[in-house]
């Protein structure tokens, strides 16, 4: 039987010589050094970690790109028990192998005769960020990996968890999660608080004599994991699917009581050899599947409900709540999507609701807990609250939410703002935030797109108060970047031009189609302004046969605004010409909604989604081909609408992946 003290004085040798040779802070003397060396000595001569010599082979500086040998999948999801039995029958009904999914951030840590060599983050699953030197430091994660028999080489998929007391420490107000909190420490290039990161192996590829091991099961491996010295997750073996579920279940229930933050079961079909021969469906293994906890929540009370407003009119209720704790961050607000909404929960103001984060993302109240004697009906607005003009109803996109209530007055104050919000969105015009845009609308007198073309007065930018109560101006710098800005959008294509204006239902990729289906009909903003999708035909032959009419009525209606971008000397610049079918590949066109789980937005991924030949595109319409949503198995309106229309939709995970074929 191995002596239980190897392994402990293997990985206090390695961190020890990491240390010395990386951080230039030693956790040891070289006496205290020395005596760990010859202690392993006696107890075994021949340890193959007595004979390593220097500071480990990395393949690559820290947060350097790297390469993974093997890449990083990840599984497909489902959400409820219909959806895992039907997935388990159609993967074979066997014994299943089940394990707890930490939420961190997923990592490979590869090994060469049982020493860590180089540790990669997931990244896109292909190529991630060289970790090595923050790895040696991680909690769990074996500086060297053996047995009396030798050491070990091959790969290790690891989850990196910031666990809940960690989480304190590390954020005492708790105010990111702690799956972000530990994103950053795990990329920090100077490796501060690394050693507060905890590891879980779930995974691993063996070599031995140059080939690779093959293990008859997932429970195989994990055997092999734990003999190895590596943490493991929780996990179970399941007979069947009755066993499956009632693990969840357990799990589920104990969720809140784990020392670290975790969001459902990975199932994986337990004997390997069926596993491979499922296959793979878009690059997801059929043999294996994720079924993700419902979104943890918490009762707070109904204080308020506020109504914002946006371009095209739309009166959006949003629910002002009593601060409460989810998910490691304060709430205070929710939308309510619409009034329907508010009638489905029948909620009223003083109600006690239970607030969940749709897809540990976005605060929702999902019912009313509690309805005191003294509640207050929320009234339906019979005007709006922002001009007094009248309101109507209009159904949704996808009509799956209920209706909305918009604002009628096409000279309402709060959809000029919008529009404006609309078009520098759009533009991607930076510096213009919200109170900047609001400065400039109170104070310089900015009523639509076209004023923003006509400022020039630089020192009067400047003066602009940007937050009264600390009398925060926006300053010369600013001032001249924002002008920047604008005068880098005088020049724009028609797509954009039209695209950006805040028209419903025309945006930028639309407009793109639209005159390529019309065939030179369209190729010119003097035809667009000339009533030419009146026509029903060309209408029907530009794709939008239901929308060609309110579409003309928006942009003769935008005909004042249109006039002041053109004086104001926004150009235009020409269609280009469209090359004959077969001299190149079809575009791909990808619609991203909602806030990512990274935290990166559109643009970020724009130019490397076009070098692949994928156009970015807002809205879900027949002919998009990917949307992408924090939750590929979300039931949104636009989820609900893509899978009608047969777009597919994915997750960031998959996004990464296309954004970066071409590496």
């Amino acid at each position: 039987m191995t002596d239980p003290r190897l392994a402990t004085l293997r990985n206090d040798l390695l961190k020890a010589k990491h240390a010395y040779y990386y951080s230039g802070e030693p956790l040891m003397s070289d006496a205290e050094y020395d005596a760990l060396e010859d202690q392993l000595r006696r107890l075994a001569p021949d340890d193959p970690v007595l004979a390593l010599v220097g500071a480990p082979v990395s393949g690559a500086d820290m947060l350097s790109k790297a390469r993974h040998a093997l890449p990083m999948g990840s599984q497909s999801k489902v959400n409820s028990e219909d959806e895992f039995r039907q997935w388990h029958l159609k993967a074979g009904g066997g014994v299943l192998h089940a394990s707890l999914k930490g939420d961190g951030a997923s990592a490979a840590a590869y090994y060469r005769a049982g020493r860590l060599v180089q540790a990669i983050s997931r990244g896109d699953g292909v190529v991630g960020e060289d970790i090595t030197a923050n790895a040696l430091r991680f909690a769990g994660l074996p500086a060297w990996a053996g047995t009396a028999e030798g050491g070990f080489t091959g790969a290790v998929r690891v989850e990196v968890i910031l666990t809940v007391d960690n989480w304190t420490r590390v954020d005492p107000q708790r105010q990111k999660n702690p799956r972000n909190a530990g994103n950053g420490i795990m990329g920090r290039k100077n490796g501060h608080q690394s050693d507060l990161l905890t590891v879980f192996a779930f995974d691993l590829d063996e070599t031995r004599d140059g080939q690779p091991v093959r293990f008859a099961s997932e429970a195989a491996k994990a055997a092999r994991l734990a003999e190895l010295g590596f943490n493991l997750i929780p996990q179970q073996v399941c007979a069947d699917a009755a066993a499956a579920v009632a693990w969840f279940q357990q799990v589920a229930g104990d969720r809140e009581a784990l020392p670290f933050w975790n969001d459902g079961v990975v199932f994986k079909v337990n004997d390997l050899a069926t596993q491979q021969a499922l296959g793979h469906t878009a690059g997801r293994p059929k043999g294996q599947i994720a079924w993700k906890f419902d979104s943890a929540g918490a009762e707070t009370v109904l204080e308020r409900v506020l109504i914002n407003g946006g371009h095209t009119g739309a009166l959006i209720p949003v629910a002002q709540l009593r601060p409460v704790t989810l998910g490691g961050t304060t709430v205070s607000s929710a939308t309510l999507n619409n009034f329907d909404e508010i009638t489905r929960l029948d909620l009223a103001v003083g109600d006690r609701v239970w607030v969940i984060k749709a897809n540990d993302i976005i605060p929702k109240i999902v019912r009313v807990t509690e309805r005191p004697a003294q509640r207050q009906p929320i009234p339906l607005p019979s005007a709006c609250p922002f001009c007094g003009g009248a309101v109507g109803r209009k159904v949704t996109t996808g009509g799956s939410e209920g209706a909305i209530l918009a604002c009628r007055n096409a000279d309402c104050e709060q959809k000029s703002t919008g529009k404006l919000a609309r078009w520098i969105a759009s533009l991607e015009i930076l510096g213009i935030g919200d109170a900047v845009l609001t400065a400039l609308v109170e104070t310089l007198g900015v009523e639509d797109v076209g004023d923003l073309y006509h400022l020039r007065d630089a020192q009067a930018l400047a003066a602009l108060i940007i937050n009264p109560e600390k009398d925060l101006r926006l300053g010369e710098k600013r001032a001249a970047s924002v002008l920047a800005a604008i005068d880098a959008t005088r020049t724009l294509s028609l797509s954009q031009f039209l695209g950006s204006l805040g028209i419903e239902g025309l945006g930028k990729r639309r407009v793109q189609q639209m005159i390529a289906a019309a065939g030179g009909a369209l190729d010119t903003l003097a035809q667009w302004r000339a009533g030419a999708l009146r026509d029903p035909a060309l209408a029907e032959r530009a794709g939008v046969p239901n929308l060609g009419g309110p579409i003309q009525d928006a942009l003769d209606a935008l005909a004042p605004v249109i006039d002041k971008l053109l004086a104001h000397g926004v150009t235009i610049h020409p269609v280009a010409a469209v090359a004959p079918a077969g001299d190149a590949p079809p575009r791909r066109t990808l619609c991203i909604s909602g806030r990512l789980p990274s935290g990166k937005k559109k643009a970020d991924y724009q130019a490397a989604l076009a070098a692949q030949g994928i156009d970015l595109v807002d809205d879900v319409t027949r002919g998009l081909d990917l949307l992408v949503l924090a939750d590929p198995a979300s039931t949104s309106s636009k989820a609900v609408k893509a899978r009608r229309l047969g777009v597919q939709v994915i997750g960031e995970e998959e996004l990464s992946r296309l954004a970066g074929a071409g590496a």
